[in-house]
């Protein structure tokens, strides 16, 4: 029986004269055996352990550019996250002019991988939220104490917000430590839910020597939260992943670190590769990215693009939420609503400091602009 295959299609600007085949097979061995060709075992050819070129196709107008479609067996990645990355871009990321633009991996594949285990409708139903995107921030600034910490998030809880995030640079620092500040917070926003009837959660970040980065994502999951943030590319594209189907937590992913992926134009993968479908694969509900028109480079078509890649189908696995972040303002939640719809976590952090020095009037006014561009949107579709 033959091994069941995944295909990757790469983008190739061959940077040399040498013929695109070339570079083709070049991709093949350097990505499985990475051998020279005429070192390759027969064997090896006859039970396609070594790339398959199933394509090559020539982009119309572009003509340095060829879309290339290669195949792996699938159990060269043997379903686990460092082999699956090391097969898809290893030592041709080293290379230039190669880039990952689609990848149609096998039903046993995603199966395995399992995708977000709480997605769009398993978050709603935690948060009892319905029938709007989720109102979520980022707590800032570094270096406020636990206490100051705690009393911005209690405020934010009691203006209405669904999920409080720590900002990705908020770690075990000593002005802050995690514990401390982990139980403060928590003990704020019980309290502001309590009062309001509603529910907010918080994420804190998982960061850290990989001794104790277990240890946070144990006492976040006792002092209760519901998920954490993680930074895929800073602590290993599998340690938070893991740790969170360990402690039955959220996983909401930050982008820090990925940027080299994405910034030149002919190498690497495009932003819905990457924070789209493979932080979804891997187990992200929630994906934070640099919206267009923020502070950031992402153009709107890269922002669409990694939106479906989150919420699309994708043979079984539950959708994710879309987090447009970087630079957002309350002024800006109307076009945010008509560019990504409900099933949108729209992230606004440094702003909310900005409006008000009380968070409780930042955070209702986010979520009152949130509901009012909600209900314009439908009263625009009756």
């Amino acid at each position: 029986m033959a091994a069941e295959r995944f295909v990757v299609t790469y983008r190739v600007t061959p940077d040399d004269a040498r013929s695109i085949e070339a570079h083709a097979k070049d991709i093949c061995l350097e990505e499985t055996v990475e051998i020279p060709e005429d070192a390759v075992p027969a064997s090896h050819w006859e039970q396609g352990i070594v790339g398959i070129v199933e394509s090559i196709d020539e982009r119309p107008g572009q003509p340095s550019d060829y879309d290339v479609r290669i195949s792996y067996r699938a159990d060269i990645a043997n379903n686990e996250i460092p082999n699956l990355l090391n097969v898809l871009f290893g030592n041709i990321s080293i290379r230039r002019g190669i880039k990952i633009i689609d990848i149609q991996f096998t039903d046993q594949q995603i199966a395995s991988f399992g995708g977000p285990r709480f997605g769009v409708d398993g978050l709603r139903k935690a948060l009892n939220v319905y029938g709007r995107p989720l109102a979520t921030t980022a707590i800032k600034p570094l270096g406020l104490s636990a206490k100051e910490l705690a009393r911005l998030c209690g405020g934010y809880a009691l203006g209405g917000l669904d999920v409080i995030k720590d900002d990705h640079g908020l770690i075990d620092q000593h002005f802050h430590p995690f514990e401390e500040r982990v139980s403060r917070i928590q003990d704020a926003i019980r309290d502001a839910n309590a009062k309001t009837g509603r529910i907010t959660h918080y994420y804190p970040m998982l960061a850290g020597r990989f001794d104790g980065i277990e240890k946070q994502a144990a006492f976040a999951k006792a002092q209760g939260c519901f998920g954490v943030l993680i930074a895929p590319l800073l602590i290993g594209p599998d340690t938070g992943f893991y740790l969170a189907r360990k402690y039955d937590l959220a996983v909401m992913t930050h982008p820090t670190f990925t940027g080299t992926h994405f910034h030149d134009p002919r190498h690497g993968m495009t932003p819905a590769i990457l924070l789209g479908t493979l932080f979804r694969l891997f187990g992200a509900d929630i994906s934070v990215f640099p919206n267009y028109g923020g502070r950031f480079t992402f153009t709107e078509a890269e922002c669409q693009d990694l939106a479906e890649a989150l919420r699309g189908s994708m043979k079984g696995l539950k959708p994710a939420f879309p987090s447009p972040a970087g630079g957002m303002t309350i002024e800006k939640i109307n076009a945010m609503v008509d560019a990504y719809g409900h099933d949108t976590a729209l992230l606004i952090g440094g702003a909310l400091l900005r409006y008000s020095s009380d968070p409780e009037v930042s955070a209702r006014a986010f979520v009152s602009a949130l509901e009012h561009a909600v209900k314009s949107k439908r009263n625009q579709v009756q």
